[in-house]
């Protein structure tokens, strides 16, 4: 009885996702978190309403702040009904950008780029002994 030799190949050679080195990857953010300021709408030269809100989220004692990008009805929403210190749910994707500063310097930011952009507190009524 004559023997086989078997020869496999090993894990990484035998799927084709394996041979190359970019597998799946996730860019998804959610925040649930307050409106640090007002919302300001802005334009772009074609005409498109964005607008930049802070958020700010509380992991036990720390507070992080998030810079939320908002694109056309969302920026007008925001704007039109939302005010400082409203909590809001956030979800997109991060975003990241490079600029020059007006002293000639390199700037890097990280944005989220939201994809739904939701109030989650109803609007405060205003404080009578203001």
């Amino acid at each position: 009885m004559a023997s086989r030799t078997r020869t496999s190949k090993t894990s990484t050679e035998s799927t084709p996702a394996a041979k190359s080195s970019r597998g799946t990857s996730v860019n998804r953010v959610i925040l649930v978190g307050r409106l640090v300021a007002n919302p300001e709408l802005r334009e772009t030269g074609n005409g498109i309403h964005v607008t930049t809100v802070r958020v700010a989220t509380n992991d036990r004692e720390q507070a992080e702040f998030h810079d939320v990008v908002l694109w056309r009805q969302q920026a007008d929403f925001a704007v039109t009904y939302l005010t400082k210190g409203r909590l809001v749910y956030v979800e997109g994707r991060l975003q990241g950008r490079t600029w020059e500063a007006a002293d000639g310097s390199q700037r890097r930011t990280v944005e989220v780029v939201a994809d739904s952009f939701r109030a989650l507190s109803t609007k405060q009524a205003p404080d009578p002994a203001a």
